[in-house]
């Protein structure tokens, strides 16, 4: 099975509305364990998600991959709805 690309996981529309809870994740550059557990519970309330979306936001959340500017420009223009 093929992995995608961060930024080829912002299609998904079932993960849109965690979307700006990501991205705000990244907004100082770095996560907060506190920052992760939000979106974490954000993930498990949600009961629409399958194993793909929350292996997709996983990945976003991944301090010690975090994802490129690229990846990061593309979250913010999915919010925007660029």
């Amino acid at each position: 099975m093929k992995t995608l690309s961060l930024a080829d996981t912002l299609e998904d529309q079932r993960l849109a509305p965690l979307l700006p809870l990501v991205a705000s994740v990244w907004d100082d550059g770095e996560p907060s364990d506190i920052e992760i557990a939000a979106v974490c519970l954000a993930v498990i309330q949600n009961s629409e998600l399958d194993l793909s979306c929350k292996e997709a936001l996983q990945r976003w959340l991944d301090p010690s991959q975090p994802p490129s500017a690229d990846d990061l420009d593309a979250l913010r223009a999915r919010i925007a709805g660029r």
